[in-house]
């Protein structure tokens, strides 16, 4: 049975700790962290939330923006070049050092919708009732017109619509994403091999390798549009660009794909990368 904010799961009030990263999008970030305190007062009856959010060298006055606007916001000072890994891995490493029952990525382009912490805990709690353990819940995006699913749980082809009710999935992207304590212990941070992609895929191979659940909550739960069509693989973009955006931290880069691929079992890891190269250096069209 689905429990409301009046309905508590288990015996306890979960405290969550909600891990994000920033650079540069003042008011993207605002407005994600006006939507996650709506949200967070809505599963307010079921959950605590604390906000770590890193200032990876915002020179557009974000941190102070945040420290007006939302003073219980826990500011993380980064070093100026984290990316999404290296920043929500700091903003992980402080939470930690509080024990929190679950702790969820967020990026800071996602508009939540007011029940998604409620319903990324439902479906914890539903995980723990079939399964017997905790572990990830993902939470889905939708474009802004409502139309595609953009982020969430993922298989070969892409993100996948969201299921009616809760249920197992295998590949995620980290927009969304809940980690039970007992996964954190058992996984622990995301991975240093990773700059700014791929973290989120090797997190889910590392869940999937070590058995812990995943499942992905019922519907949608927040909306998040899509990122524009990679410029390497867009024959308006000169081809040293084009090698430059691949092999960028958050481009595409070659070896970082390998390893993830390589190590979770993927023997067709150098077609992959040779086939990427192909599209790059003999692109068929696209926009930069």
């Amino acid at each position: 049975m689905t429990f409301t904010a009046q309905q508590k799961p288990g015996l306890r009030t979960i405290r969550i700790a909600v891990l994000m990263t920033c650079y540069n999008r003042r008011e993207k970030t605002l407005a994600c962290l006006r939507a996650l305190k709506k949200a967070a007062k809505a599963a307010a009856g079921i959950s605590d939330t604390d906000v770590y959010l890193v200032d990876d060298g915002c020179t557009d006055g974000t941190a102070e923006a945040v420290r007006h606007s939302f003073p219980n916001v826990q500011i993380v000072a980064g070093t100026g070049s984290l990316y999404w890994c290296g920043g929500m891995r700091l903003a992980w490493r402080e939470a930690a050092k509080s024990r929190y029952d679950a702790y969820v990525w967020l990026n800071d382009d996602v508009i939540l919708r007011e029940e998604a912490l409620t319903s990324l805990l439902d479906a914890l709690e539903r995980q723990k009732q079939a399964t017997g353990a905790y572990g990830i819940v993902v939470g889905s995006m939708v474009n802004s017109d409502g139309t595609k699913v953009t982020y969430g749980a993922v298989n070969k082809k892409g993100p996948i619509e969201p299921p009616r009710e809760p249920l197992p999935v295998t590949h995620f992207n980290g927009n969304l994403v809940l980690v039970s304590a007992e996964a954190f212990d058992m996984l622990g941070n995301l991975s240093s091999w990773y700059r700014h992609g791929f973290g989120d895929i090797d997190y889910g191979c590392r869940a999937k390798s070590a058995g812990v659940p995943v499942w992905g909550a019922a519907g949608y739960a927040g909306v998040c549009d899509a990122n524009p069509p990679p410029r390497w693989f867009s024959p308006k973009v000169s081809l040293w660009n084009r090698l430059k955006a691949l092999h960028a931290p958050t481009g595409c880069p070659p070896w970082e794909l390998a390893r993830c691929l390589y190590v979770y079992g993927a023997w067709w890891a150098p077609w992959v990368i040779a086939k990427m190269y192909w599209k790059t250096f003999f692109p068929k069209g696209g926009e930069p």
